[in-house]
């Protein structure tokens, strides 16, 4: 469930370099968790690469070879990338409500095939991953964003959540829904 560091230390410095760097371009998303019932509390700025079966974002490419690394590391095969997209979770002043985002799977569980939701963390942050037990409650496993390690977990079935950071600046992440053999 959890791979540390998942790519060799010049292609995920590159990454690093590419997405905290000022010039990349971050869309604002009100609704943190698409498609769910609104969160009034939380928000997150998004940059999609790849979304409805086609290429969002000229970093592609680069973004896309975390995939052949993550394969390689679980021997997955893959049979279409659903969603790519990087995430960003500013720490900003909150209320207590906000600091613990809503539970969520990445697809709905009538989704037809087998799904992998994966998270690359691109930087050192706090604001961890929370996977939960079935009963959606029970915290199964708490993961720290560590720079280039990556959580995986079924994406219909499993529910988890991230939290926000409250003491870095932001908390970075690339989020993969993949449809695996």
């Amino acid at each position: 469930m959890i791979i540390e560091k998942l790519l060799p230390q010049e292609v995920e410095d590159k990454i690093e370099k590419l997405i905290m760097n000022p010039g990349f371009i971050w869309q604002w998303n009100s609704e943190q968790i698409i498609p769910t019932t609104p969160d009034p509390y939380t928000s997150q700025f998004t940059h999609v690469i790849f979304y409805g079966g086609a290429i969002r974002s000229h970093y592609f490419a680069l973004v896309n070879s975390i995939v052949g690394y993550f394969l390689q590391k679980t021997k997955y095969k893959l049979k279409r990338i659903a969603r790519i997209k990087v995430n960003l979770i500013p720490n900003l002043v909150h209320n207590e409500q906000s600091l613990i985002n809503m539970n969520h799977t990445d697809l709905e569980p009538a989704a037809v095939g087998n799904y992998i939701s994966a998270v690359y963390y691109v930087a050192d942050s706090d604001g961890d991953t929370v996977v939960y037990e079935a009963d959606k409650e029970t915290i199964k496993l708490s993961v720290p964003p560590i720079k280039g390690n990556c959580v995986y977990f079924d994406a219909k079935n499993v529910w988890h959540r991230s939290n926000i950071p409250i003491h870095n600046k932001r908390r970075v992440v690339i989020n993969f829904v993949l449809e695996v053999e």
